[in-house]
Order: structure tokens, then sequence, then C-alpha cells
């Protein structure tokens, strides 16, 4: 199993002149059990399953498989149903760091999500004058959670 060691950001300005060459995600969760998450992700280039850990920190373990097209395509429309997420992740370097900025979709368009792979979780990290409040540790924040309590419903609820 790899070891995760990632930091996740709010962006808080319009950085749309940072986003090129984007690459389009579907991913879905299958039902929980425990405390692993299982996604699958579909890309145009790529079809995926992951199992990672619960978080300790910004460090946990990941697993991944290479799946085929047509059986990641029948996950998220059979076994992810209604825990789906749709964004766009661009990659952009800065300081020495590459970032992914991910613009999410549906019902939750209008969030902007940067995120950064370190190689120790105590590396210094110089942050951009765009990155906001850090949500490392906010589970309501991951994918996962997304997936199932969109940012749409946040206000609605409220």
């Amino acid at each position: 199993m790899a070891l995760e060691i990632e930091r996740r950001f709010l962006v808080r300005r319009d950085i749309r002149h940072l986003c090129r060459n984007g690459v389009r995600i579907i991913q879905g969760y299958l039902p929980q059990s425990g405390d692993n998450t299982v996604r699958v992700r579909l890309t145009d280039d790529d079809a995926t399953l992951t199992i990672k850990t619960r978080k300790t920190g910004a460090c946990r373990e990941e697993l991944e498989y290479p799946l085929g097209f047509d059986l990641a395509r029948k996950l998220l429309r059979h076994s992810c149903t209604g825990r789906v997420v749709r964004k766009t992740r661009y990659l952009h370097r800065q300081d020495g760091f590459c970032w992914e900025i991910d613009v999410f979709e549906g019902e939750n368009a209008g969030l902007v999500i940067a995120e950064v792979e370190l190689s120790d979780p105590n590396q210094l990290l110089p942050l951009p004058d765009w990155i906001g409040a850090e949500i490392t540790s906010l589970r309501a924040y991951s994918n996962s959670s997304l997936s199932r309590a969109p940012i749409r419903r946040w206000t609605a609820a409220a």
C-alpha cells in the first residue's frame, strides 16, 4: 500500500488564468463499510478503482488498480448511484510543487479545492496568495462526503 501525504485548501479567489488543459473526472463511491473508502474514477484516458484508508492528519494509505472502461461505467451507473462527483482537474506548478486544482460541477458547482502531495507530513509548503482556508482535516470537504452531501445542500439545510 502506498502512503499518500496530501494537504487540501479552499481556493479564495478567481484563478481561471492558472487553469489550462483540464481533465474531466467522474468519480463515484461504492457503499462503505468500515473506515476504508472505495472509489471508481473515470477520465477520457483512464479508469481506476482506488481504496483509501481513513486519514491520520494529512496521511493515509492508498491502493489503486486499473479498470476497464466498460466495468468502470457499469460500477458508476449501478453501484455508485447518488454518490458521484464531477469535476475538472487542472495541474499548476508553483514554487517547486504541483498543485491539483479541482473545479467542481453539478451540486458542488462553485467549489474550488487545491491540493498538493508532499513527500513528508512536516514538509514546508509555501502557500500561493490564492490559497484560502486549509481543509485537510475537514471530512465534509472530502470527495466522498461531497458525493453524499454536496455543498448546495449545505445552504439549503441552514
